[in-house]
């Protein structure tokens, strides 16, 4: 669902950029308040995962169209709304940055779609409906509602966009019906990734999700399996999880349009999209080798993009936790 340049009008993406920064900022702040050192390593460890998560296109069952996760909810219920809003949002600036994956006028755009409404509106809403379902498979079904939910609303706020984007040309009525129904569909994929990643924390380390017991207790709690895993232990799996993600699913992701894209092809303002994009790195997932032709180097050239980002998201997360320096160690959970 990145946006590219030329499709929100600039003053639609000014505006969005405002309220986009001003949503990271007081992320930020708050982050500041409640972030102890043990869980920077695991907010490393989400934006990797999410990077990684991001470059596996999933087709869609019923028509030529992919989806890929957006991963705000799960890294929100993980590591708490402000980190998961942080998190997304790195992640789209190194998308932008490295690969030229969504536009730089649109960066806010991206931003307040993805991170503000995907982690901050998912994890409201996963907040409100655990209320109801405090138990550990409430806890689960509030996640996957959540997740799809958080598709389908960030596909709706880009409806609004384009609208006021003054696109008179186009039914808008037909471009809700496109975008709802393809990234319902999508959302499918966001539940059941969201739902199985937190079942498999719930079931092996629940202390780890935002919440549950303080990360401090880790080293005194008795574990409920064999492993002692560490905040850094468990974000130096969690990291390997997502170079295997990143060097060995992602070549082979789908090659379909993804929903906006596939919308914007139907509806015919792709015509729309810039042509000459800014590019700062690489214009796609891919790491010029030469041999563009062999199948083999195109997907190892992909590879090896997948994990240079993946590896450029944890460095980055990393050191930016560290200069958040925390101001409390009250806890992982507030």
């Amino acid at each position: 669902m990145h946006i590219a340049d030329g499709i929100i009008s600039p003053e639609v993406c000014a505006g969005m950029a405002v309220a986009s920064a001003g949503a990271v900022g007081f992320s930020l702040r708050q982050l500041k308040k409640t972030e102890t050192t043990k869980t920077i390593p695991l907010t490393g460890m989400m934006g990797a995962l999410v990077f990684a998560g991001q470059m596996v296109n999933f087709p869609l069952v019923v028509a030529p169209v992919s989806g890929h996760l957006l991963g705000g909810v799960l890294a929100s219920i993980i590591l708490g709304p402000w980190a998961g809003c942080l998190v997304v949002t790195l992640v789209l600036v190194v998308q932008w940055a490295l690969f030229a994956d969504g536009g730089m006028v649109a960066l806010g755009v991206n931003v307040f779609n993805m991170g503000v409404i995907g982690a901050l509106g998912g994890y409201a809403v996963y907040a409100g409906l655990r209320r109801w379902m405090p138990s550990p498979r409430g806890t689960i079904t509030s996640a996957i509602i959540a997740a799809w939910l958080s598709v389908l609303a960030a596909s709706t706020m880009f409806c609004l966009e384009f609208a006021l984007s003054g696109h008179h040309d186009y039914s808008l009525p037909n471009l809700f019906a496109l975008m709802t129904t393809f990234h319902s569909l999508i959302g499918l994929g966001e539940a059941l990734i969201t739902g199985f990643v937190l079942s498999v924390v719930l079931d092996q380390r629940p202390d780890l999700v935002y919440g549950q017991p303080s990360l401090d207790n880790m080293q005194t709690e008795t574990p409920r399996r064999s492993w002692q895993a560490t905040p850094l232990r468990t974000a130096v799996v969690g990291l390997m999880v997502a170079l295997a993600v990143a060097g060995f699913l992602a070549p082979f992701a789908s090659g379909y349009s993804d929903g906006l894209e596939a919308v914007a092809e139907k509806m015919g303002f792709d015509a729309h999209v810039d042509a000459d994009p800014q590019v700062l790195v690489l214009d796609e997932y891919q790491v010029p080798l030469g041999s563009e032709d062999s199948w083999f180097m195109s997907k190892l050239s992909v590879s090896i993009a997948g994990i240079g980002g993946t590896l450029a998201v944890f460095a980055i997360a990393l050191l930016l936790g560290r200069g958040l320096k925390p101001g409390a160690e009250a806890g992982h959970a507030t």
